[in-house]
């Protein structure tokens, strides 16, 4: 189950859809185009996504220390892959309820492809539906977009 639709953000990179879609499809790079992330722990074992399996995102240094458990809840190989939020060490999943990720590969020629990123997720209580609009959606989106911003500098080397 995914919560309501709240941003989508698009980025253009120079690169074909096969090779945007090998960075994505393996979890074990996250580390390599997440600015954050510094490990990720392969709880099913499995470097490549597909429906069901679950890895742990782990931020090591700094104010965010911490980690999180995704989900692969979509997977359409080489067109679309969705993530979900589960538990992490934040809190982040006592602000948001349903956290999905959509990242979808749209070719736009044979070396350029357009990378799109929609979040859908419910803000629980009265303050954070209060702050989503003001600051929670929008730095949701920032953090995505850097996710992105990584994911473009590996293609385009």
């Amino acid at each position: 189950m995914k919560g309501r639709f709240q941003w989508r953000v698009d980025l253009e990179i120079q690169a074909p859809r096969d090779k945007v879609w090998e960075i994505a499809d393996d979890i074990s790079m996250i580390p390599q185009y997440h600015p954050d992330v510094g490990t990720v722990t392969l709880l099913d074992g499995k470097h490549g996504r597909d429906v069901g399996v679950k890895y742990q995102c782990n931020v090591l240094e700094g104010k965010g220390k911490g980690s999180c458990v995704e989900e692969v809840v979509e997977y359409i190989p080489r067109v679309k892959l969705s993530t979900r939020m589960g538990e992490d060490t934040w809190g982040l999943d006592k602000i948001f309820a349903d956290f999905v990720v959509e990242s979808t590969l749209i070719p736009r020629d044979d070396r350029s492809t357009l990378l799109r990123f929609e979040a859908f997720y419910n803000p629980i209580g009265f303050l954070n539906k209060v702050l989503n609009p003001l600051i929670l959606r929008r730095k949701t989106k920032q953090r995505s977009l850097s996710v992105m911003k990584g994911i473009k500098r590996l293609c385009e080397k």
